[in-house]
């Protein structure tokens, strides 16, 4: 009885751990989603880029900017990008994704921008980008609570000119917003069929 026990004990731990195993390497074989077409598999580019296009394609109306950082500094070595220019880049990423507040859309979006900042990581600069977007479909009375889009982006730092790193660092920005702003409309895509198909049928 006793070594009967003994070994159900046994099997059992070692069923858990295989268990354990089986999970741990199911974690780390699931990538993470992401938009970037370069991380995109060739077979599956061409439906990627038609997505984006539908997304760009879909009018929003850009009911309210603003941004919301607890600290408007971002520092990019002894310069600051200042709270306009960043203001702006966000603005015209929105734009070239068609989210504008010059549209008559029913659809429409608040967005926010929540935290803006880049880091040194070896040779390289990373700016990070967040904005939360509440959204407001045609057919609601109220907006949707608070969604957070993240943004990322690295850029290749070898110079040591103090201009040179803020050009770099800003155009890391500019990308991370882009992206953000791509991963907003993209996961609207749903929202966007009725109003493709009216302009379709014009």
């Amino acid at each position: 009885m006793i070594k009967s026990t003994k070994q159900s004990k046994r099997f059992i731990r070692s069923t858990l751990v295989c268990c354990s195993l089986s999970f741990l390497v199911a974690c780390v074989s699931t990538p993470e989603p992401d938009l970037d077409s370069a991380l995109v598999p060739a077979s599956q580019r061409e439906a990627h880029q038609a997505s984006l296009s539908k997304a760009k394609a879909c009018p929003m109306y850009l009911a309210e900017l603003t941004d919301e950082r607890a600290s408007k500094d971002l520092l990019v070595g002894n310069d600051n990008v200042s709270k306009d220019a960043l203001y702006s880049i966000l603005e015209q990423s929105l734009l070239e994704m068609n989210v504008t507040p010059h549209t008559n859309a029913d659809n429409s979006v608040k967005v926010s921008l929540e935290r803006a900042f880049v880091k040194t990581l070896g040779t390289n600069l990373v700016a990070t980008v967040i904005i939360d977007v509440q959204y407001k479909p045609h057919y609601a009375d109220e907006y949707s609570p608070s969604v957070s889009y993240r943004g990322q982006s690295m850029q290749v730092h070898s110079s040591t000119s103090i201009n040179e790193e803020h050009d770099i660092a800003e155009e890391a920005i500019k990308e991370a917003i882009a992206q953000a702003t791509r991963r907003v409309k993209s996961s609207l895509l749903h929202e966007c069929d009725d109003v493709l198909e009216s302009a379709n049928a014009i």
